[in-house]
């Protein structure tokens, strides 16, 4: 049987739980763009780590507030490493089916984690869990997937639905309405073209 979503991976994997987090990780991150100026010398570096201090705050508070009995964090430090139910979980900014040697590293309580939330046999057991932030060129998250890394492929590739506007217009306006354009003339320049043929 093919699985295609996160709750037939492990059932604590529900989708309102992952729109939960997901909208955690991007209510971070739009601050993050909003609170953005390169007039005072922010650059994508501070960007960068605003967005990820951000989404990691959230999510550190809601564990602390013990806003939700299913999040837990295994490693508080800058890479947080969190679970959902049993399944522990990271989350890196890039495109889902395209990780980094960094974002494929499991840390030995990651591991372990998974040894316990899976059975030997599960094809589960083997994949490391990820909140992939797919952005704009200004930082503005236009997707958040949830995915299941094997080594380099994507097992898993779930988007999570959070409504974000991933219309598309010129940096920083919204899109503009469709505009009818007339056929172009096309012909090899510098030669005159001979009308009636």
């Amino acid at each position: 049987m093919t699985k295609n979503f996160p709750w037939e991976f492990h059932r604590d994997l529900t989708e309102e739980r992952l729109i939960a987090v997901g909208r955690m990780i991007v209510d971070g991150r739009q601050l993050a763009v909003d609170l953005h100026d390169g007039d005072i010398g922010d650059d994508g570096w501070t960007l960068g780590c605003r967005a990820s201090q951000f989404g990691r705050f959230r999510i550190l508070a809601a564990v602390d507030g013990e806003v939700f009995p299913w999040l837990r964090v295994i490693d508080r430090s800058r890479r947080l490493i969190f679970t959902i139910g049993e399944v522990p979980v990271r989350i890196y900014r890039g495109e889902a089916d395209e990780p980094t040697d960094r974002t494929l590293h499991q840390s030995l309580n990651e591991l372990k984690q998974l040894g316990f939330s899976f059975d030997e046999r599960d094809e589960g057991r083997g994949l490391a869990y990820r909140f992939a932030v797919e952005t704009d060129i200004d930082g503005t998250a236009l997707a958040v997937k949830f995915v299941g890394l094997r080594g380099e492929t994507a097992v898993l590739n779930w988007d999570v639905p959070l409504g974000l506007d991933t219309s598309i217009g010129g940096i920083g306006t919204p899109a503009t309405d469709p505009v009818e354009l007339d056929t172009p003339s096309v012909g090899v320049r510098g030669r005159e073209t001979k009308t009636g043929e």
